[in-house]
């Protein structure tokens, strides 16, 4: 197993993060000018995951290797199993593969390794935190941009019918299809863009980046029926150029949440759409 280590401006880093999602992390050091981050990852993923980084920094236009070393992967897995405590995202607690959960929250295991992280995210919370309200009983969901898959399982978790995760990195497909069976639900994991997608879905899951929207959001409100729940927006300025576009195609806000992040100074935010009633 190989150690990544990485710096990123903090200006840039939650972009990178939610670009990344699918993927876990270690913050070694953060600051108001630098973030230097660790990942974790397989010899046999190396190749594929070094490629997906550094395409992400192309993208943001910075970004550094700073180092790569050999760890033991038992080391690892210990690291995890001292350092890690569940997530708890009411009603669902993220916890890991090895982790046994007696609790009254819904409990959603996660693969040890790549995966870890994605439940601490902010915008990833503001999703789960809006599933259990919106998602009804054998509603259909598309999860876009899965990654781990933790959106998808918890739709399917308290109760929606199909559900399809659909991401175009190879590796983020094994890792929702692997924690699909982790958690013993039934998942439709997909290595597939949005735009191939024409069939349309009760509920539409879309945690991605201002400029995917910015693009392509009346491609993606073409794909729901009952609501599109967004997230991954950052900042009043991306909150302002969401609701412009929702607004430009007729969607209404049933919702908007956020959520701070501490060390940044704006906050994240997630959306509740639907179709106007007027269309």
């Amino acid at each position: 197993m190989k150690k990544l280590i990485y710096s990123l401006p903090t200006s840039l880093f939650e972009i990178f993060a939610v670009e990344f999602n699918g993927y876990g992390f270690e913050i070694l050091n953060r600051d108001t000018e630098e973030t230097v981050f660790a990942i974790y990852v397989d010899d046999k993923e190396l190749k594929s995951v070094k490629e997906a980084v550094q395409e992400i920094f192309e993208d943001l236009g910075n970004g550094t290797l700073i180092l790569e070393e050999d760890i033991k992967e038992e080391n690892w897995e210990e690291k995890w199993k001292e350092h890690f405590k569940p997530i708890k995202i009411p009603p669902f607690v993220i916890i890991p593969e090895w982790e046994i959960y007696e609790g009254d929250l819904i409990p959603i295991k996660l693969k040890i390794g790549k995966a870890f992280g994605t439940g601490l995210h902010p915008s990833t919370q503001i999703v789960l935190s809006l599933i259990p309200e919106y998602i009804e009983k054998e509603d259909s969901v598309l999860d876009i941009g899965t990654g781990s898959g933790i959106l998808s399982i918890a739709s399917k978790k308290i109760g929606a019918g199909l559900v399809k995760g659909i991401d175009i990195q190879p590796e983020a497909v094994e890792e929702c299809k692997t924690n699909s069976w982790e958690n013993e639900v039934e998942v439709l994991c997909e290595r597939k863009s949005f735009e191939d997608i024409n069939e349309r879905y009760d509920i539409v899951l879309a945690n991605l980046q201002i400029d995917i929207f910015r693009e392509a959001f009346k491609k993606i409100s073409k794909l729901f029926r009952k609501y599109l729940i967004v997230s991954g927006i950052y900042g009043e300025k991306e909150r302002s150029q969401i609701l412009k576009l929702s607004k430009d195609l007729n969607l209404e806000v049933l919702k908007e949440v956020s959520k701070k992040d501490e060390g940044l100074e704006e906050k994240w935010y997630g959306f509740v759409l639907r179709h106007s009633k007027k269309d």
